[in-house]
């Protein structure tokens, strides 16, 4: 099933958030905000250290994002209650800005299973902490320039295995400017992707299937970043069917155009 994980994978768009077949449950590149006082409304949950800044000072999809500073910033919001599954998986991703590799950030962004408890929180980007980032093939604990060099991940809860680094072979490394981070559910392993390569596969988020539930998204570690500042674009949440189910569909349009075009 992992193969045909990321072959749904490959049919996403990296850059658009309607493909065919997709549901798409949220979707915010934050260019539809007036002011700052209007980001804070929408995003009104988790936040901490003032939440996240509305920017023009990046943008992957013009004109506006938002920035988390040297301070511990963060902004979340509620979405629809989803599950990914193997037959549906579930893909969440986002635009993040890293500005350097010559120290540690601390600048990541979560998806979460809030509600009624915190039951998972998963999370992509740059992070410092060595004490808790560790490299999966070796299991040794990462060193400050596996940290500079990779972006990490996290699976906070069990079955999951906390920090880790994407590290795996030919995913992209870090480097300044935009980059795409996003993660693949299916019923109870998670893949993980940076700029469409894939960083680390097959990590254990969820005890059985349909277990977890995301209802959460959060921009921003609400924790200090006094290396520099991480910007955020395209919050995207979708449900994508598996391949064969989308190749039925295709083929069941196909057959229909062919009976029009005989009328």
């Amino acid at each position: 099933m992992r193969a045909s994980l990321l072959a749904t994978v490959l049919l996403l768009s990296s850059s658009a958030p309607v493909v065919f077949g997709q549901t798409t449950i949220f979707y915010d590149n934050f260019d539809s905000y007036a002011d700052q006082a209007a980001f804070n409304a929408a995003w009104a949950v988790g936040i901490s250290g003032g939440g996240g800044i509305l920017s023009t000072e990046q943008a992957f999809s013009p004109l506006q994002s938002i920035k988390q500073d040297l301070t511990g910033r963060a902004s979340g919001r509620d979405i629809t209650p989803v599950s990914g599954s193997d037959a549906q998986p579930l893909v969440w991703s986002f635009r993040f800005y890293d500005s350097t590799q010559a120290a540690n950030l601390r600048q990541f962004a979560t998806i979460r299973d809030n509600s009624p408890a915190l039951a998972q929180l998963v999370a992509i980007g740059a992070y410092n902490d060595t004490t808790l980032t560790k490299n999966l093939f070796t299991g040794a604990s990462a060193t400050a320039a596996d940290l500079n060099t990779y972006y990490a991940c996290r699976v906070a809860f069990s079955p999951g295995p906390n920090w880790f680094l994407l590290n795996a072979e030919g995913v992209p490394t870090r480097s300044t400017g935009w980059h795409e981070l996003k993660a693949v559910f299916g019923d109870t392993k998670v893949d993980f992707y940076v700029d469409g390569v894939l960083g680390m596969g097959g990590i254990p988020y969820a005890a059985s299937a349909g277990a977890i539930t995301f209802d959460r998204v959060t921009v921003g570690s609400g924790l200090s970043s006094a290396n520099g500042v991480g910007y955020y674009d395209d919050v995207l949440v979708q449900v994508i069917p598996e391949p064969s189910a989308m190749a039925l569909l295709s083929l069941g349009l196909l057959a229909l155009a062919g009976v029009n075009r005989r009328k």
